[in-house]
Parts: structure tokens; sequence; C-alpha cells
């Protein structure tokens, strides 16, 4: 009896046991399946095409670089004028009365003043550009010039040596040099200064002070490349009568250029007629 209780007992206890492993079976979450690999579609791409070459830039316009020649005695390799006139006060153009058989021309002002001197040049035969300094004064110096050399065979307005007296209160002539002469003394580099402080520089022909046929600015040479431009004022009007000026340029190196001359007329003042008295008239007879 006793082994038949012990018996059920351990078929007891193992059912219970089975039962509850049963349970906890039922109750354990299932293992989920491995999802299955996928192989990626491949992305269609567009083959790349030739790159377009970015746009070179135009390389800026540059003048030649200069050489120092050895000028032959008498030979002058310096900057070439290209120009010397005159032009209205607006800047347009103004022609000569009559150009001599040395192609030095005559502009004729009736009053001497009110319109504008023009200097143009290009560099000569050593290659460098016309200097652009038009004012290098030291008293006492007279090595101290400007490259812009011009100078009056007459005094012009009052003739004051005084240098760069041009403007207000102590406005004032230039004083002449005639023979013209280069010479290095101190009357003649101040005169230079004198002349030249008073012009302005322009170095772009689409920023000169003359103007075209057609309204635009520009250089009255092709060949130009540099300009220099003077109002001339009543404080040193031309005087009555022809006066010669003589210009030379001095090159980014100190060499002087060929001269060149203008002259300009300036008529004498017609005098004022005389006023005619009136003669009495004779009463009338009776």
């Amino acid at each position: 009896m006793r082994n038949r209780c012990v018996g059920l007992v351990s078929y007891g206890v193992a059912a219970a046991l089975a039962l509850s492993l049963s349970a906890c079976a039922a109750k354990a979450p299932g293992r989920s399946k491995p999802a299955p690999d996928y192989d990626e579609t491949p992305v269609p791409t567009v083959p790349p095409g030739t790159p377009t070459p970015e746009p070179t830039a135009a390389p800026l316009p540059t003048r030649p670089i200069g050489q120092n020649v050895k000028p032959r005695k008498g030979e002058a390799v310096g900057p070439v004028v290209t120009f010397l006139g005159a032009a209205r006060a607006d800047g347009s153009p103004a022609q000569p009365e009559s150009v001599d058989k040395n192609g030095v021309p005559t502009y004729l002002s009736a009053v001497g003043s009110g319109f504008m001197l023009v200097i143009e040049a290009k560099p000569g035969a050593n290659g460098f550009g016309p200097g652009r300094n038009v004012f290098s004064y030291v008293p006492g110096d007279p090595s101290k010039r400007p490259d812009l050399l011009v100078e009056s065979d007459r005094d012009l307005g009052d003739g004051n040596p005084a240098v760069c007296d041009r403007r207000r209160p102590n406005l004032g002539g230039i004083p002449g040099i005639k023979p013209a002469n280069f010479a290095e003394t101190q009357r003649i580099s101040d005169a230079l200064n004198d002349f030249a402080c008073r012009f302005e520089t322009f170095i772009e022909s689409e920023s000169s002070c003359t103007l075209a046929a057609n309204g635009e600015y520009s250089f009255r040479n092709k060949d130009s490349t540099t300009q220099f431009c003077m109002i001339v004022a009543r404080a040193w009007a031309f005087p009555v009568g022809e006066t010669t000026l003589t210009v030379r340029l001095r090159d980014t190196e100190g060499n002087l250029g060929p001269p060149a001359q203008l002259r300009i007329r300036r008529p004498p003042e017609p005098k004022p007629a005389a006023k005619q008295q009136k003669k009495p008239q004779k009463p009338a007879s009776k």
C-alpha cells in the first residue's frame, strides 16, 4: 500500500512538473524568425558629362618694358610728343589757323585765355613711358624739375617769377625763357615748375580732357599713352602777338625726348571807335 502511494505521489509530482513546464512554454514568447536578406537594387546613375572648362580671363593689356638704349650724340630716346595743340574749354577740338613747313601749328585766340593747352606723348626709342610728375621743386636745387618741360618765349600774364602761384589769393603768371633753353639753372627750373604745375595728367583715353568728334572723351592721338591738359586762365593769359611754346618730356628713367613746338597768336584788341561830335545845326533861314 505504501509503495502504491509513493508511486502515486511520484506520478503526481511528475504530472505537475509537466503541466508547469507546458504552462511556461505557452507563456514564453516564440522566437522570431530572422528576416530574409534582400539585395538592394542599385540606383541607376547618369554617367558624368565632360566638365565644362572655366572661362579664361582675358589678359590685361601691358605696355612694352623699356630698355636702356644708349643714345647716340644728339639723339633723344625719351618720350615722343604725339599731339601738341589747343582745345576749347569744354574739351572739343580746336583747329589751328595754319601749320608751317616744320609741322608747327599756330592757334588763334582772341583774348589769350579761356582755352586748353593739350600735350600728349608715347614712349620713345627706349620704350620707357612718359613720366607723370608735374611738380618737383626744391628751392636752391636746379636739378629738381618736372617730367613735363614747357617753356614760353614770352611772359604769360604778369610773368611773376613766384613758383606755382596758380591759386588765389596769390595768382600770378609764368616767366618766359627766350630763346628756348633747358639748361640746368635755378631760373629755368623755377619757370619749368611754374608752368608744369598748372597741368593735369590723364593716363586713360576714356577719361581724358578732350572730346572726339562723336562727343566721347578720347586722346587726340590714338598712339598716345599719357595726356597733360591745362586751362589757360586770365592770370596767365597769352600776350598780344605771337608766342611760341617749346615742349619736351622725360621718361620714367629721366631720359629726355625730342622737342615739339606750338604757337599761339593773339591779335591786337580793336581800338574803340572815336565818338564823332555832332556839328551844330544852322538855324533855319526865315
